[in-house]
């Protein structure tokens, strides 16, 4: 049985190049298939994923097949030898070369830019270099500053160019907060000038295909490239970046049986299929969900978050792919200009619509509806097939608890520091169910809301802020708002063995609080609120009253039978 160590060394964690991943015997999952069907046209092709799904170890498969083929060169075995486009690859047309292979990779050089003429400049070196490597005569005249790309392409002969350009978008996104108008509108112009060759010199190319995080079909960088076929929601290329769970067994048994040895506590030797599967069902939940066909058919899981996963000796289920890229500002603005209703209805695993002609058609970062640059950066997925409304969610545990955390730091900016407190007391009050620490706990995070911001005017106000705490601080779903036979129980969740019941009431002054407090219980015990849904062996059922006048929760009960 291999240890950790030997199933360590086997990651590709923070590996994107293909020829390295093989070189070094590292884990592939095999998804080239799929590039015996890309390189099947010459037309341009586009995908979209979020960050750190796969895309850059695709464009990198691509470029090595195109450069070598599946036969072993260079006194080694090729790099696809075992792999399923070994087979494929005879019954692509137009496969024999030599190909002109240009891979252009956005995102490394806007890395080095200070401003657009920067990443023009860098292009075109880029190209320049790209031909003096592939013995390529530019036939650069005078003084001006040629279009290098265009005099490669007056130099090589037709259907001969392999195009491949990842992350497309990383240079103008990362211009949108950082530059003024006049700096976007350039780099927009450039965008357009570099694609429309594309279409205007179709002839020279065997294959293009472009990726990049949004899907920016803004009418003024593709008004000009009108023959680029976006695969992003094609159902059959439904699963081309992430894993399955069926990859996920094929290619990481090792790794599973020693998580699941670790997670449930058990030695390796006992591990058996069904803990096996127990562990898949739990990572299924964190890092499952991502669902990016239009047929709502195929779903995969962040490969990112499994490697990072897979990576640790203790395994822990953490927000690995969150936690690796953060939330850019333009993000944090799309997720908070949604309401506390919507944030809310999210985090508990309701779904929310868009109009389909709104989700596909053409638009820019400034015009896009945030729920569709939310999906296409990863924090929301399709829920549904697509029909005339598009409906989207929350993919996974991982997901909930970032946006959770994200939602905390709005609510209570200056909490962060007794976020460790408020969570070790919250979780030894439902354990020996102490009201009167669970009334402190609240109590904590209430005294900490920026109150300019988010006044507590209303019985609402109240539950959004508790529920945003405790999402975070359990991890667990919390529902408001339950609908049951006789009512709705203003808040319920399950921690550890006990399924938490709590009715709420708003009062303005000190004096009101008594009453309410009665009248809350009798509502709790006159609609059998909890009854119907507690699934642990104790249910427990309070009353509350929060005070405006005191700013606290002031009154508490337990609701007996």
């Amino acid at each position: 049985m291999p240890t950790f160590n030997q199933l360590f060394s086997k990651l590709p964690v923070g590996e994107q190049d293909f020829t390295v991943i093989r070189d070094l015997g590292l884990l592939y999952v095999d998804k080239t298939r799929y590039i015996s069907q890309l390189a099947q046209t010459r037309k341009p092709q586009v995908l979209t994923r979020p960050r750190r799904f796969g895309k850059s170890t695709l464009v990198s498969a691509m470029e090595e097949i195109f450069l070598h083929g599946v036969a072993p060169y260079d006194g080694h075995d090729s790099y696809f030898k075992g792999l399923e486009i070994e087979q494929l690859w005879s019954q692509v047309p137009w496969n024999e070369g030599p190909f002109y292979v240009l891979h252009l990779d956005f995102w490394a050089l806007s890395q080095n830019c200070n401003s657009v003429a920067d990443f023009a400049e860098l292009l075109n070196d880029k190209i320049v270099c790209f031909a003096k490597d592939a013995h390529i005569d530019l036939k650069i005249t005078g003084n001006a500053k040629p279009d290098v790309f265009d005099l490669l392409l007056d130099a090589v002969p037709k259907n001969s160019v392999v195009l491949l350009v990842d992350e497309y978008d990383a240079p103008w996104t990362s211009f949108v907060d950082a530059y003024n108008d006049a700096e976007n509108k350039a780099m927009v112009k450039l965008l357009r000038g570099f694609l429309s060759k594309l279409k205007t010199r179709s002839g020279k190319f065997r294959c293009t295909f472009i990726t990049g995080i949004t899907r920016l079909k803004d009418a003024s960088i593709f008004s000009a490239v009108n023959n680029i076929t976006d695969i992003s929601q094609d159902p059959y290329f439904g699963d081309i970046c992430g894993v399955t769970r069926e990859e996920l067994q094929r290619f990481f048994p090792g790794h599973l049986r020693y998580a699941a040895a670790q997670w449930l506590q058990v030695s390796e030797e006992q591990v058996s299929s069904q803990h096996v599967e127990q562990l898949l069902d739990e990572m299924a939940t964190w890092y499952d969900g991502y669902c990016f066909d239009s047929d709502g058919a195929t779903h995969v899981f962040s490969l990112w978050s499994v490697l990072c996963f897979f990576s640790l000796r203790n395994v822990k289920f953490d927000t690995y792919w969150y936690d690796v890229g953060g939330l850019p500002h333009i993000l944090r603005k799309s997720l908070l200009q949604s309401s506390w209703a919507e944030r809310l209805h999210l985090l508990a695993g309701g779904c929310l619509t868009v109009d389909r002609d709104a989700f596909l058609s053409s638009s820019s970062l400034a015009t896009m509806q945030p729920e569709v640059l939310l999906f296409q950066t990863g924090y929301l997925t399709l829920k549904a097939p697509y029909g005339a409304d598009v409906s989207l969610g929350v993919p996974n545990k991982e997901i909930t608890s970032a946006l959770t955390r994200v939602y905390y730091k709005d609510l209570l900016p200056h909490a962060e520091d007794q976020l460790d407190a408020f969570i070790a007391k919250l979780c030894a009050a439902i354990e020996t169910h102490d009201a009167t620490a669970l009334q402190q706990c609240f109590n904590m995070v209430l005294h900490s809301v920026d109150y300019e911001h988010y006044p507590l005017t209303q019985e609402s106000s109240v539950t959004a802020c508790l529920y945003i705490a405790i999402s975070l601080a359990l991890l667990v779903r919390v529902v408001v708002n339950h609908h049951e036979s006789q009512g709705r129980a203003d808040m319920l969740f399950d921690w550890q063995h006990t399924t938490v019941v709590i009715e709420f009431k708003y009062a303005h002054k000190l004096s009101e609080t008594s009453a309410l407090l009665q009248q809350a219980v009798e509502q709790v015990k006159d609609r059998d609120y909890g009854d119907t849904i507690a699934q642990q062996p104790y249910l427990w059922r309070l009353a509350m009253v929060f005070c405006a006048e005191s700013r606290k929760i002031t009154n508490v009960q337990v609701v007996s039978e």
